[in-house]
């Protein structure tokens, strides 16, 4: 059996009750190696209720190597858009924006 690694879980929306969660964020242990579908998988969440992944605030998707210590959330796809929106107004999104059309 592999060593296992802890990992910060953050849900969005209805996927908090989904996986019988009542918490936003919480830790989580996996074995080393996991991938985001198996996080997925181990909530009891179908695929299709997770529309965005992030991995340390990055886009991730379900074959994205999870390993100790990273953040992961987790978005419905009622949320998605708007979080997708959201995070491409950040600073660091508008400044490089910016640069590239310098």
């Amino acid at each position: 059996m592999g060593a296992t690694i802890r990992i910060t879980v953050l849900l969005g929306g209805n996927l908090r009750k989904e996986a019988g969660e009542g918490r936003q964020e919480f830790e989580a242990e996996l074995t080393s190696g996991a991938l985001v579908e198996d996080l997925i998988s181990r909530l009891g969440l179908p695929d299709d209720r997770v529309k965005m992944i992030m991995v340390n605030g990055k886009g991730a998707t379900l074959d994205t190597p999870i390993s100790d210590g990273n953040r992961v959330a987790l978005f419905p796809p009622e949320l998605s858009f708007n979080t997708f929106v959201s995070l491409s107004f950040r600073k660091e999104s508008v400044e490089g924006r910016g640069k590239q059309r310098a």
